[in-house]
């Protein structure tokens, strides 16, 4: 069987790999731990931290992909900005439209 503790027993479920916790005294299941990773160690500790070192390894792939993705970006918007500004030199300054209160 699993662990067992003086009030309680410790169970786990050879097909999903849950742990159930189940009361010595009228056989209650008080808790159901579901695995914390697919393919479990068996130790909720280290399976915790394999957890959070998976997560902390996929924020940082997602920050570096939006990096690049910034990047692309301004260097888009810069040569946007130089195109623009080429044009403006080679069309001269730009006169300011005439009105018709600046014609009195």
């Amino acid at each position: 069987m699993g662990a067992m503790t003086d009030e309680f027993f410790e169970v786990p479920c050879p097909e999903c790999k849950s742990v159930l916790i189940i009361r010595r005294r009228d056989g209650k299941l008080m808790e159901t731990r579901k695995p914390l990773l697919e393919e479990t160690t068996g130790d909720r500790f280290e399976d915790a931290y394999e957890r959070v070192r998976r997560a902390g390894n996929e924020i940082e792939r997602k920050v570096a992909e939006a990096r690049e993705r910034e990047k692309g970006k301004m260097d888009r918007l810069n040569a946007l900005f130089n195109d623009s500004l080429e044009k403006a030199k080679k069309e001269g300054p730009v006169q300011k439209p005439k009105r018709e209160v600046d014609l009195d």
